[in-house]
């Protein structure tokens, strides 16, 4: 009977399902059947997992003697080598039983004699050969850029334009930048390569930059006067610590020993007990639209190459110029009590402290022994540069109007902190003679800028107790080793010609030279090119804190107002490791050193004269110390109390 065509799908499908049954039936079956085969195979064997090989072997022991040995006859006499290798093909050779005789015992040959077997071992003295490890040129470019833009607004009212603040803001900058004792330094090492440009920043050193904008106060030293301890323009005895000068707000909290009090245990409290109490929110009202840190911060350590005794075939150059600029406006606007005041330090600290080369009183020779001399050469330049430039430019503009009703608020539109940091060391080698066939030259160029905008308009609140702003320029520049100068001898001069393959006569002159006698070792540099050493860090930063305060309701006069307590630090040091030296150079030597302080502050009439730190008015020496702007020749005379009181000269050049 013919299905229909679902009945055929169905009895296909059940015939499938029975074919593939079935071949599951069968393979199960095939592979039992295979595991019975191979157990019964396997249980003839011991132990199938482990195989035996019998070997039946034997050895007739008379076929099989030990292999003869006869000792060689000894050497009586051993010829000397025809050639010594070595450093020095002059060395001293001994040779004989008289040298080290080695006796080994006595031994009975095949004949029956007995012979006693002696070595003569030839002993070749050589000059030490010194392996040091050459430094090569070293050049870092650093370059750290903060930028921050902090603007915020609550509620609406008649605020300033936050545009035109910071258009004001970048005229301001401008202004400070112009107030640089010398041009902006370049970071091309081709600059500083050519004497030409170094001559050029001679100049400008000797004719120093004096803009003429009303109200700036400018402290400027040369050479010696310039060095020790100067702040504000002043010569003090301790200089000024940044953290002791830091607004309160600031300050680092003190750990307290005080017992923390007993709680209960967290199982102990129902679920929504769980709420941890910050200690900003505490009961209260407190608005923050200050509280900004701002660090620029370098620190520079150089000791790549230095040695008691230079030689210079070309000029000595050393300078050295600190230029450090503060432009402050602080005027607030509301009631009494809203006028914040700023701090504005600038420090240097220049010093060089002697250190004679500790290796001198054990580097002594025998008597009658000649230097051994140890030379590196360098074919071209030896360039040891570090150029840094740190930039903040941040702006913390807040608009805020509120009402301030609840029963505890706080508003943080400030408290920011930015920091750039630079930690660069760099050590070399010391040696006892450094020759240069070119020129000497260091250059050390410190640029720090500082522009505070804190100008607020508060209405309503309680002004905070820790409404101060600080700003701080800070060098400190030290010098281990003393640098003294001195005609450079004819000896001495012969050599500065002298190239690589010349090493033979170098090396002559060197051992028969008086400056090294009774010396055991002369380590010594040779450069063929210039001799390099420039350090260059540029500081700028920049912080616009204008801030509109508003605040109304029944609990706007509890409120606590922080609209300044600003701290901004520009702090460069440059620390060069050394011993003292002698030079003596061809061409002569030339040195210079520039210190510039200038500063423009806009701050109330009424207060202007209270804006020196007390902090740092009682470091500055009474007398008139040396060094001082009164007797600098071609500065700005000002007497201490002239140079502490400023006027409106920024807000009036540049409302």
């Amino acid at each position: 009977m013919a299905l229909d065509s679902i009945s055929e799908q169905i009895a296909h499908f059940v015939g499938a399902f029975e074919l593939t049954t079935e071949q599951a039936r069968l393979r199960d079956q095939y592979q039992e059947f295979t595991a019975m085969r191979k157990k019964a195979e396997l249980e003839e064997l011991e132990d199938p997992t482990q195989i035996r090989v019998k070997a039946d072997l034997k050895l007739d022991p008379g076929e099989y003697d030990p292999t003869p040995y006869k000792f060689a006859s000894p050497v009586v006499n051993i010829p000397a080598p025809s050639e010594v290798f070595g450093p020095n093909s002059e060395a001293s050779t001994f040779t004989g039983p008289g040298a080290s005789p080695v006796s080994y015992g006595s031994e009975t040959l095949a004949d029956g004699n007995a012979a006693t077997t002696t070595q003569t071992t030839t002993i070749i003295y050589l000059d030490p050969e010194f392996v040091t490890e050459l430094a090569g040129s070293a050049v870092t470019y650093t370059f750290q850029t903060i930028e921050l833009n902090d603007n915020d607004t609550i509620g609406q009212g008649d605020f300033r334009d936050a545009d035109a603040l910071m258009a004001h803001g970048e005229e301001v900058q401008d202004t400070a930048l112009s107030l640089h004792a010398v041009s902006a330094p370049s970071i091309n090492i081709s600059d500083y390569l050519s004497i030409e440009k170094i001559e050029a920043i001679a100049e400008e050193m000797q004719s120093p930059v004096n803009a003429e904008v009303e109200g700036a106060t400018v402290h400027q030293f040369h050479g010696e006067d310039a060095t020790g301890m100067i702040v504000n323009g002043e010569q003090v005895d301790e200089m000024p610590e940044w953290s002791d000068l830091l607004p309160k707000n600031l300050q680092p909290e003190e750990d307290t020993d005080d017992e923390t009090p007993e709680v209960l245990p967290a199982k102990a409290l129902p679920a929504e007990w769980d709420q941890d109490k910050d200690s900003e929110f505490e009961d209260g009202h407190t608005v923050t639209t200050g509280g900004n840190l701002a660090i620029n911060e370098v620190a520079v350590t150089v000791g790549w190459v230095d040695a008691p005794n230079i030689v210079v075939g070309g000029q000595a150059v050393n300078l050295t110029v600190i230029s450090q600029v503060a432009v402050v406006s602080d005027i607030d606007e509301g009631d009494d009590g809203v006028q914040s005041d700023t701090n504005v330090v600038q420090s240097s600290q220049i010093g060089v402290e002697a250190r004679e080369a500790p290796w001198l009183d054990v580097n002594v020779a025998e008597p009658g022994q000649d230097p051994l001399v140890a030379i590196d050469w360098i074919e071209g330049d030896l360039v040891v540069t570090n150029f840094v430039d740190q930039v903040i430019n941040a702006t913390d503009i807040d608009h805020i109007e509120t009402e301030i009703s609840a029963s505890s608020s706080m508003y943080a539109l400030g408290d920011n902190v930015m920091a750039n940091v630079t930690n660069i060391l760099q050590l070399g080698s010391f040696y006892d003679l450094i020759i240069i066939g070119g020129n000497m030259i260091s250059v050390d160029i410190v640029s720090q800028t500082i522009v505070l905008l804190d100008d607020d308009v508060i209405t309503g609140g309680l002004p905070s107790e820790d409404n101060d702003n600080l700003v701080m320029n800070q060098v400190m520049l030290n010098q281990t080793g003393e640098d003294t100068h001195e005609e450079l001898s004819d000896d001495l001069a012969d050599v500065l010609p002298l190239q690589e393959v010349d090493a033979d006569a170098l090396e002559d002159a060197l051992m028969n030279d008086p400056m090294f006698a009774g010396t055991e070792l002369v380590r010594v540099l040779k450069i063929e090119g210039d001799l390099l050493q420039v350090n260059i860090i540029e500081q700028t930063t920049i912080l616009q804190d204008q801030d509109d305060i508003s605040l109304t309701g029944l609990n706007a006069d509890e409120a606590s107002v922080l609209g300044a307590g600003n701290a901004v630090l520009n702090t460069a040091s440059i620390n060069k490791a050394g011993i003292d030296s002698v030079v003596m150079a061809q061409e002569g030597e030339y040195s210079d050193l520039l210190l510039h302080q200038a500063s423009l502050i806009d701050v109330p009439e009424e207060d202007s004269v209270e804006i020196a730190n007390e902090a740092i008015a009682f470091l500055m020496e009474e007398t008139d110390a040396t060094g001082s702007t009164e007797n600098t020749s071609g500065h700005v005379n000002l007497t201490p109390s002239e140079t502490v009181s400023v006027d409106d000269g920024l807000h009036s050049m540049l409302a």
